[in-house]
Order: C-alpha cells, then sequence, then structure tokens
C-alpha cells in the first residue's frame, strides 16, 4: 500500500477532468452530466424510490434531492404516492421520469453520446473500457455493506 498518492485525490482529479468534458457537450442540452446521469437512472429505473435510486447512483439522500430539485422544477421528474408495499420509512418518495424529462433524454443523449466517444478518444479505447471495468469492480466491493461509512443510514 501506498501512502504516496491518495487514491481519492487521484480519482477525484479523473472524475473533474472527465466531467468537464461531459457537461461541454451536455451544455447545448442545458444539462449537466450529474442532471443527466439522475434523469438517465430514473428512465432505466422507471418508478423508483429516492433510498433505491440514492444507493443505485452511490449518492447520499440529501445530495440527492437537493440535485433533484431543479429537475422537478423543470418537470423532468415528478414524485407519486408509493405502494404500501414499497413504503420503506417517513421519507420515502417514488419518482418517476415525466414525458417532458423523456424527451429531454432523447434530445440530449446524441451529445451525451458525442462526450462517450470523445472521452474514449482521448483515452483510448482499451484505456475507456479498462477504466470502466475497474471502477465497476471497485465500486462492487464498497458497496458491500459497511454501516460505519454508508451514506444512507
Amino acid at each position: 500500500m501506498s501512502y504516496d498518492i491518495c487514491s481519492c485525490s487521484e480519482l477525484r482529479r479523473l472524475t473533474r477532468k472527465i466531467t468537464t468534458i461531459y457537461n461541454h457537450y451536455l451544455l447545448p442540452n442545458k444539462l449537466t452530466i450529474t442532471q443527466y446521469s439522475l434523469i438517465s437512472s430514473i428512465g432505466r429505473l422507471g418508478q423508483v424510490t429516492n433510498l433505491e435510486l440514492a444507493i443505485d447512483i452511490g449518492m447520499s439522500r440529501s445530495t440527492l434531492s437537493r440535485t433533484l430539485k431543479p429537475l422537478i422544477v423543470r418537470g423532468w421528474v415528478t414524485t407519486v404516492d408509493l405502494p404500501k408495499n414499497r413504503y420503506a420509512e417517513r421519507r420515502s418518495l417514488a419518482l418517476v421520469l415525466t414525458a417532458l424529462g423523456q424527451r429531454k433524454l432523447e434530445e440530449a443523449w446524441p451529445n451525451w453520446r458525442l462526450a462517450q466517444d470523445e472521452v474514449d478518444r482521448q483515452l483510448g479505447t482499451g484505456l475507456s473500457t479498462e477504466l470502466g471495468s475497474i471502477v465497476d469492480s471497485a465500486y462492487a466491493k464498497l458497496r458491500e455493506p459497511n454501516k460505519d461509512f454508508s451514506p444512507f443510514n
């Protein structure tokens, strides 16, 4: 184990650079990559609780709530009542992508694809694929239940 390099700092430096690329390409759609990722996840998952979404994307509920507010205000996401069998706790609510949100997602997808292509071009397809695999593996290991470090408690 090396104490010369902080894993967190290195990953944050990389994600800031990659985020800049995605945000550049999504600018014509008036979206950030964080917003695009949220509407994409909600669209993929269908009706999803705020807790399920927070866990799926690795974000605390409070950060998710703050990030969702502008999407709800713009009419891209709406909240709906949870069925009784999915009611986890008092603060649980269900999120759904609206028709307007679906259109926004479809509108932005070509620019997201351009950003993805640019990242692949800059990294090279091999490194980009390898990076995705490494990140998925690392996230799976860190996602294992650990109450001491969970932002979802």
